[in-house]
């Protein structure tokens, strides 16, 4: 076969203009992290969700009678089931959970004082990486850690909380999973 010789550069340059470059990793974890939107109001999705009173019960099985009222006490106190949640997000976080009063955090995990509805004071950090944000309240002899995970719909993220007492043996933990309102 013939090519004529003004055509034969247009057919060597088609094989090259075929292929895309494939972005670089950075470039599409850059992408993930773009598209993650915490901004909204969650409802609680009790199905998915675990009971927090029957958590604490199986945590505390194997502790004498007095250590169990002692700390079933300090740990229905600090753990929390909530209804729905409120985020505000930008430059600083504004986490609501249920009715408690705003935790306003700067996004770039620096330390701000929160009091809980009780008079509890707090110091609170928030730190964000892609599709999770770790937020940390260290309170009078304790810890309660916040880990958000959104999950790959957007409409739907589970909230983990951890307490961690030097006292106690075991951190104790629980699940609360949420759905975007429309």
């Amino acid at each position: 076969m013939r090519v004529l010789p003004f055509l034969l550069p247009c057919l060597l340059a088609l094989p090259a203009a075929a292929q895309k470059p494939k972005p670089s990793a950075k470039t599409a974890e850059a992408v993930k992290e773009a598209a993650v939107d915490w901004d909204g109001e969650w409802t609680l999705h009790a199905s998915q969700s675990d009971k927090v009173d029957e958590q604490i019960d199986a945590h505390l099985k194997d502790l004498n009678f007095a250590m169990k009222l002692f700390w079933k006490k300090k740990l229905q106190g600090a753990c929390r089931s909530f209804n729905k949640l409120d985020i505000l997000a930008g430059d600083s976080f504004s986490v609501t959970l249920g009715r408690e009063r705003p935790i306003d955090t700067p996004a770039d995990g620096t330390e701000s004082d929160w009091k809980r509805s009780d008079d509890v004071v707090f110091k609170a950090t928030l730190a964000k990486e892609g599709p999770t944000m770790i937020q940390t309240l260290t309170g009078d002899g304790y810890t309660l850690k916040h880990i958000y995970s959104m999950r790959k719909d957007g409409n739907s993220l589970a909230l983990q909380v951890t307490y961690t007492h030097p006292k106690l043996d075991n951190p104790f933990s629980y699940k609360l999973v949420f759905k975007r309102n429309d």
